[in-house]
């Protein structure tokens, strides 16, 4: 169930959401409310975000809480931050901007973590995954599931490369010599908490949690699979002597944090909540009751002043929370309605642009083709003209040299054999007559 957080101190100012709904604070980090019963039962809200997600940083960008700070590739929405979208060598980090201060002094702090992983291709490359952190100092952005692998804390690492979760407590201090090894205590769990985002039965409902309980000199991991409040034991491991020895001092001085990172895989790591309780006995009984802040029930209740009080101050915690949510509504609808206009212009404006440069670029191709044509034709031409000049001009292979060998005597040839015939007629009629003469002359001559 979703705790009620007062919507994280939305819209006020966070003095005047503390001094509304009876939070004092407590010194350097933490929150509780003065109306418990026992110290440290109530969320430390300055380590806690749930959604919806209103506030704006001075960016004017989307965060889940004033007092968490976004890096890398992280996006945050409404109902989720996502730290790595479906891209690869993508990184994010959500950090909170203070340590825990004197809410460690219960020396039992205990986190929950929602979250959904997911993805389309298995992962492959070391180091892919997501990371929650419980370490001194502000964010570093590194190899280590985006974040520096040089820390004092505690951190609960989730390889989805292996699918594997891993429990590691480090004890490189700042002031280390840059070769000196840290030690390192770790143990670990198989664990599959990876969806995959292919599948029809994929939906903002697949969700893990995970919890770390920190001690001075302790730190345990459970996870809960299917986010159905069935937690099993992960991991649990001993604070390296050198930090342990410095008691709720490491704790108190340690900030909240979670980071991811993808490779090739091309994954998404969403964070849906984090809660910070300084006492996991009070963690305990608010995860099996939820947002009822561990109100007497039925009959065992008696209808007295202060239960009364306590029904009265959660009815206006949740018009509140109603009353902020129209708020969102309306302007995430007149924001999305923006937007839409926005992309309609800028969709015809895309349109236009890639029908003037479809135009530019036909007219480039005509012109071009158009000119490179003529000036080949031109080519064509003149070398035409001076291949056959050169045909021509060729004194053995030329146009005269080959019209003397083939075509004249073909031409002649008819005309020299034309006279013969004429010729042997005319000189055999020739013959014949003087042979006629000659007989006829003989027999005159008898006869006389």
């Amino acid at each position: 169930m979703r705790p009620l957080l007062a919507t994280l101190l939305l819209a006020a100012t966070a003095d005047e959401q503390h001094a509304k709904h009876g939070i004092a604070p407590l010194n350097a980090g933490g929150w509780i409310n003065k109306d418990d019963a026992e110290t440290h039962t109530a969320m430390l809200y300055f380590h806690s975000f749930v959604p919806p997600f209103v506030s704006i940083d001075e960016n004017a960008t989307l965060t889940v809480s004033d007092q968490w700070r976004a890096h890398g590739d992280t996006e945050v929405r409404q109902s989720f931050a996502r730290l790595t979208p479906f891209q690869e060598n993508s990184a994010g980090a959500l950090w909170s901007a203070f340590p825990f201060g004197d809410a460690a002094n219960s020396e039992r702090l205990s986190i929950v973590m929602t979250f959904r992983l997911s993805g389309r291709a298995q992962a492959l490359d070391a180091g892919e995954g997501l990371a929650l952190w419980l370490r001194e100092g502000p964010f570093v952005s590194g190899k280590a599931f985006g974040a520096s692998d040089r820390f004092v804390g505690a951190a609960a690492l989730f390889d989805t490369r292996v699918n594997q979760v891993r429990l590691v407590a480090s004890d490189s201090l700042p002031d280390d010599p840059s070769d000196r090894e840290p030690i390192l205590e770790a143990a670990a769990c198989d664990v599959s908490l990876r969806k995959d985002a292919s599948r029809d039965d994929y939906n903002h409902r697949n969700k893990s949690r995970a919890r770390l309980v920190a001690t001075p000199n302790r730190l345990r991991l459970l996870i809960d699979e299917a986010n159905q409040n069935e937690w099993r034991l992960c991991a649990d491991v001993e604070v390296p002597k050198r930090v342990a020895e410095r008691g709720a001092a490491w704790l108190g001085a340690a900030h909240l944090g979670v980071s991811a990172a993808t490779g090739t895989s091309r994954d998404s790591h969403d964070v849906v909540g984090v809660e910070a309780f300084a006492d996991s006995r009070a963690h305990d009984a608010h995860l099996q009751t939820g947002w009822r802040k561990f109100l007497p029930r039925g009959t065992e209740a008696p209808l007295d002043n202060e239960r009364l009080k306590a029904i009265e101050k959660m009815v206006d915690w949740m018009s509140f929370k109603l009353d902020h949510l129209s708020h969102v509504f309306e302007h995430s609808t007149a924001a999305f309605s923006a937007q839409v206009d926005r992309g309609e212009d800028e969709f015809e404006a895309i349109v236009d642009d890639e029908h003037n440069r479809l135009m530019q670029l036909d007219d480039s191709i005509e012109a071009s083709l158009s000119e490179d044509l003529e000036r080949r034709v031109l080519e064509l031409q003149l070398a035409f003209k001076s291949n056959f000049e050169d045909k021509v001009a060729d004194p053995e292979n030329g146009l005269d040299a080959t019209l003397s060998e083939k075509v004249v005597p073909e031409v002649l040839q008819p005309f020299e054999d034309s006279w013969r015939r004429p010729f042997l007629v005319l000189v055999g009629a020739h013959v014949v007559f003087g042979v006629g003469v000659v007989v006829l002359m003989r027999r005159v001559r008898k006869m006389v």
